[in-house]
């Protein structure tokens, strides 16, 4: 891992080397963070996108991170910044295959008030260990440098997934970071130059034998404390699990609760959220299994007062309400992310299905279902999909191997009370916007932004991670 010093990086100087100028306004104040990924304290969301294929400085996947600037109207696609291993101030150096802004997730990690990026480079090399996260500070100016972080020890690929929260009850934010083989639990507070908390692997050799695919934070107990919930192989039992930690004062409780998975052949194109579908006061397990059955399945465990419940709703394409019919090719499940579509106060919950077939022409064109939370939790009642043959919904000269729906997010970005839809489309380079209405996200008055329009230079495709 090449290091340079930590230095203020101003606004005016964030221009990552090989891709489009920036451009940003700062608010006249700054003010407490309100939301997770509210970046310059000016108490509206901000958009950050993961695009761990971008060129910088001529390396190849040296990855960026590209933020879209929030007003009190939404986002605002004009107003954008630009980070690499290679903007002032960032730790490290942009290198070929580093992969850089892979896996996205947002915190105010330092409680200044202004949230921050936990971007990750799996392919960075640190040392005999493979994989970093680095830590992009936010301020009012929009960004003040980034820190670095490693694993402690051993030469596993640790950055797969990131996830964060307070899970020791201490006010501090932490950080749990997972590997092939190895769950690191890494202490706040993370600090601007480069230091934390104590780390602890909570999966050693002799542990539990987990071969971690993703990490997913919540709190889904009544307790306050944030939780996580570790997605991956099972060593012992060569079976697919749920590995349950609850936070508590002395940190992850151990040893973690167990949960079966439905079977499926791998977890390769495998999701997770943590939200209350229900509104009981406890946080439901929702995993995206894009290999699941045929053609995949979100799989939905109910939180309780000790952890999730032992039966697993399924959900796919067969289940009642439900668009589209399952098929093997479809992989729906491969993305998936909760929110709040239509104001009745139930997060909801999009699933990307990247290779949905359209008719018998359009081959992997993609697809996006949007499954309503009530009192009964996840169901296929009055959900909708959203495909390029929606009308609104701008269309490429030939949506197929465009993998729509590989990454989705749903955000109230406008202050409406309803989520916004935001789909990618990272084959063809396209990342589309559905407004929200009072009866869900609408293809009607969408927004079609370009790899170009988000400055990630002019390419035919891209990365596209939207954030947890």
């Amino acid at each position: 891992m090449t290091t340079r010093p930590r230095a203020t990086l101003l606004a005016a100087a964030l221009l990552a080397s090989g891709l489009a100028p920036l451009a940003l306004a700062a608010p006249a104040t700054a003010a407490a963070a309100k939301y997770a990924d509210d970046f310059n304290g000016d108490g509206h969301r901000d958009l950050v996108l993961g695009d761990r294929a971008a060129t910088v400085g001529g390396k190849k996947e040296a990855g960026a991170v590209a933020v879209v600037w929030g007003t009190s109207k939404g986002l605002d696609f004009t107003k954008r910044t630009v980070i690499t291993q290679n903007s002032p101030g960032v730790e490290g150096a942009a290198e070929a295959r580093d992969f850089f802004g892979a896996k996205v997730t947002t915190a105010d990690v330092n409680k200044d008030g202004y949230a921050d990026v936990v971007a990750t480079a799996p392919g960075e090399d640190a040392g005999t260990r493979r994989g970093t996260f680095t830590i992009l500070w936010g301020a009012r100016s929009g960004f003040s440098g980034g820190s670095s972080y490693a694993a402690p020890a051993g030469d596993d690929r640790v950055t797969k997934d990131v996830a964060v929260g307070d899970f020791n009850a201490d006010g501090k934010v932490d950080v749990v970071s997972v590997g092939d083989n190895y769950v690191w639990y890494l202490r706040g507070p993370f600090t601007k130059s480069g230091s934390r908390g104590k780390a602890t692997n909570l999966d050693p050799v002799d542990g539990e034998d987990i071969k971690p695919e993703l990490v997913v934070s919540g709190k889904v107990t009544k307790d306050g404390t944030a939780d996580f919930a570790v997605i991956g192989y099972d060593g012992d039992t060569a079976t697919h699990r749920v590995w349950f930690y609850r936070g508590s004062a002395s940190g992850p409780v151990k040893p973690p609760k167990k949960y079966g998975l439905p079977a499926s052949s791998d977890l390769a194109g495998a999701s997770a959220t943590i939200a209350d579908f229900d509104k009981n006061g406890y946080g439901d397990l929702a995993v995206g299994v894009s290999r699941s059955g045929k053609g995949g399945a979100v799989h939905i465990r109910k939180g309780t007062s000790t952890g999730f419940a032992g039966t697993v709703k399924t959900i796919s394409q067969d289940t009642a309400g439900v668009p589209g019919v399952p098929e093997s090719v479809d992989y729906f499940g491969y993305d998936i992310s909760a929110g709040d579509t239509n104001g009745d106060g139930y997060p909801d919950l999009a699933v990307g299905a990247p290779t949905e077939t359209l008719g018998n022409e359009f081959w992997r064109a993609g697809a996006i279902t949007v499954l309503r939370g009530g009192a009964s939790g996840i169901t296929g009642t009055n959900s909708r999909q959203y495909d390029y043959t929606a009308a609104g919904l701008q269309r490429p000269t030939d949506e197929s191997d465009s993998w729509f729906g590989a990454s989705v997010l749903l955000r109230d970005y406008n202050h409406d009370g309803r989520a916004e839809l935001l789909g990618a489309a990272p084959e063809i380079g396209r990342l589309h916007l559905f407004p929200g209405t009072s009866s869900g996200p609408t293809a009607t008055g969408s927004t079609t932004l370009t790899v170009n329009d988000l400055g990630l230079g002019a390419r035919p495709w891209f990365g596209a991670a939207l954030a947890d």
